[in-house]
C-alpha cells in the first residue's frame, strides 16, 4: 500500500537509515523519475510506505542541515554579585536589601504577563560581615519565595573557586557556601506533553533596591547576563548550558502528522487511531531542510511554497548523507 499526500505545504519525516528498499520502518531513500523530479520515499513507524511531493530540482530555493547542537536552547545565566563601587556592606545594617526576580511569559508570549518575586535580607553584623556572608542569607531568601509552579522555574547556584553548586532549601546552609563569589540564577526546562505543553524556560530580569533611611533606591548589586556555556567557559563552572532540541522536533512531529486532521485527533478516544511518534528526546538529531516550491502552468504559474524536513539522530549519518545527494540534485548532477 502507498500512501502519500498532495500539496500539504510542510512534511516532516524521521528517518533511522537509507535504503533504496524501503523495507524497514524508518528507512528513508531518494529517488528520480524518468523525467527528473526527485522524491522521498519513506516507510513510517505504522509500516506504511510514503512518497513526497515531486521535486522539480530547478525549484529547489535552499537545501540547509542542522546539526544537533544548533537545535538545542542555549539557557541564559544571571550572575549576581554585590556592587562594591555603590554600596558598603557594613552600612546597610538595620536596612532591607531586596532582590526582585521578574519572570517574563508566564502563560503567554506576551513580555507583560509576568510575575515578580522579592528576595529580602535585613542586614545584621553576620550577613554583611563579607561578600560571602551577604550572598549566604540572600540565595536562602531566594529559595524561600521561589514559587511553587509545577517545574522549579529557575535554578539557584552558587559559584567558589570556580565551582558552581546547585543551592536547594535543603542544602542553604551549606558551610561550602562560605566562601562564595557570586549567585547564579538560570532558567530551568519547564513540564513537557508533546503537543500540548512546551518545555521552553522562562526569561529573567533582576532589579536591585535597599530600603532604609537615606539609601532608598539605592542599587546594590551588579547583573551580569551571559549564556550558561560562556560562563562555564569564563568561572570554570559546570552548569547544564543547553535544553536539547529533541523536544522542539518532537512537538514538530506532533504538529507535521496532524496538519491535515488537527480538529479531529483526539476527539473519539479511546476508538481513535493512535498515532505512533518516532522522535525520542532522550536522543539527539540532526535536521535536513529542503525549501522548494511548486509551480503549475497556465493559471497556476504562481510558486506555491513547500517545505521538506528529515530528522535522524546525528550518529548515523543520514542527514549529511541526504543533504550532499540534494545538494548535488539541485546543481544538476545525476544521482543515479
Amino acid at each position: 500500500m502507498v500512501n502519500f499526500n498532495t500539496y500539504q505545504t510542510r512534511n516532516f519525516y524521521v528517518a533511522k537509515a537509507i535504503d533504496a528498499n524501503v523495507d524497514t520502518n524508518g528507512d528513508i531513500a531518494l529517488g528520480t523519475t524518468e523525467t527528473g523530479e526527485a522524491f522521498l520515499k519513506y516507510k513510517n513507524a505504522d509500516g506504511l510506505v510514503t512518497r513526497s511531493d515531486l521535486i522539480y530540482p530547478k525549484n529547489i530555493v535552499s537545501v540547509k542541515k542542522t546539526e544537533a547542537a544548533d537545535l538545542a536552547t542555549q539557557l541564559i545565566a544571571h550572575k549576581i554579585t554585590v556592587d562594591t563601587n555603590a554600596v558598603t556592606l557594613s552600612n546597610l545594617v538595620g536596612k532591607a536589601i531586596n532582590l526582585s526576580i521578574t519572570l517574563h511569559q508566564v502563560i503567554s508570549y506576551d513580555e507583560s504577563d509576568s510575575l515578580t518575586i522579592a528576595a529580602s535580607v535585613v542586614g545584621n553584623s553576620t550577613n554583611t560581615a563579607s561578600a560571602a556572608a551577604f550572598y549566604k542569607a540572600m540565595t536562602a531568601a531566594i529559595l524561600a519565595v521561589m514559587p511553587k509552579t509545577p517545574e522549579v522555574p529557575f535554578k539557584v547556584y552558587m559559584v567558589k573557586s570556580g565551582t558552581a553548586t546547585e543551592i536547594t532549601k535543603a542544602t542553604a546552609s551549606g558551610s561550602y557556601m562560605a566562601d562564595a563569589t557570586s549567585i547564579v540564577l538560570v532558567p530551568t526546562a519547564q513540564r513537557w506533553a508533546r503537543g500540548k505543553m512546551s518545555n521552553e524556560p522562562y526569561t529573567l530580569s533582576v532589579a536591585f533596591h535597599v530600603h532604609g533611611s537615606n539609601v532608598d533606591d539605592v542599587v546594590w548589586g551588579e547583573d551580569a547576563v551571559s549564556t550558561v556555556a560562556a560562563l562555564n567557559t569564563a568561572s570554570s563552572t559546570s552548569i547544564p548550558a543547553t535544553i536539547s532540541g529533541a523536544y522542539a522536533l518532537a512537538d514538530l512531529e506532533y504538529f507535521a502528522l496532524g496538519e491535515r486532521g488537527d480538529i479531529y485527533r483526539g476527539s473519539i478516544w479511546p476508538n481513535e487511531y493512535d498515532t505512533k511518534y518516532e522522535i525520542d528526546v532522550t536522543k539527539t538529531y540532526d535536521v535536513l531542510s529542503v525549501e522548494y516550491f511548486w509551480q503549475g502552468s497556465a493559471e497556476n504559474v504562481q510558486k506555491s511554497p513547500r517545505m521538506i524536513q528529515v530528522a535522524a539522530e546525528s550518529s548515523t549519518g543520514v542527514v549529511a548523507a541526504l543533504y550532499d545527494k540534494i545538494e548535488a540534485l539541485a546543481a544538476g548532477v545525476s544521482i543515479s
